[in-house]
C-alpha cells in the first residue's frame, strides 16, 4: 500500500517538474531529478535531465542549450572549507557556481565539484569527477579526476 503512494507521489511530482520545467526552457525529462535551489538554475535549450540527476544549486548552476546529464549525474556546488582550522563539525561551508557549456554530454554517475566550468562541444566519461575547468572545447574527458583524453570531430 505505502509502495503505492509512494510511486503516485513520484509520479505526480515528475508531471509537476516536467510542466513547471518544460514551460521556462525546452527541458525533457527522463526520469525525476532531485534538484535543490531550483530557483537559482539557468536552464539553456533542449536539456535532457535522466533518472536520479541531482543538482544542488544553492550556488548556481548555468546549463547551456543542446546538452544532456545522464543517469546518476551529481552537480555540487558547495562543499566543507577543509582549509579552516575548525573541528569537522564547525567547518563553514564555501562554494561556487558551475557553468556547463552548449552541446554537452556528461555520462552516467559523473559528479560535478563547486566552481566548475565545462566548454562547449565536451563528453564527460561515466564516472568521471570533474574538479577543474574543462576548457578544451570539441574534447572527451574522463577520469577520476577528469583528465583530458582526446579531441573530438563535431
Amino acid at each position: 500500500m505505502i509502495d503505492r503512494i509512494i510511486l503516485k507521489i513520484r509520479v505526480l511530482v515528475h508531471f509537476m517538474l516536467h510542466f513547471f520545467i518544460y514551460k521556462k526552457a525546452k527541458v525533457i525529462l527522463r526520469g525525476v531529478p532531485r534538484i535543490l535551489y531550483g530557483h537559482r538554475i539557468k536552464f539553456g535549450n533542449l536539456i535532457r535531465l535522466n533518472d536520479n540527476v541531482f543538482i544542488h544549486a544553492v550556488n548556481g548552476v548555468e546549463i547551456g542549450d543542446n546538452t544532456t546529464l545522464s543517469y546518476g549525474v551529481v552537480l555540487l556546488t558547495e562543499s566543507y572549507d577543509i582549509s579552516s582550522k575548525n573541528k569537522y563539525l564547525l567547518r563553514e561551508h564555501k562554494g561556487a557556481p558551475i557553468k556547463i557549456g552548449k552541446n554537452v554530454w556528461i555520462c552516467a554517475n559523473s559528479t560535478i565539484l563547486p566552481g566548475v566550468s565545462i566548454a562547449d562541444n565536451i563528453i564527460v566519461g561515466a564516472g568521471s569527477v570533474v574538479t577543474k575547468d574543462l576548457d578544451r572545447a570539441n574534447s572527451l574527458y574522463a577520469g577520476n579526476p577528469a583528465r583530458f583524453i582526446k579531441e573530438l570531430d563535431f
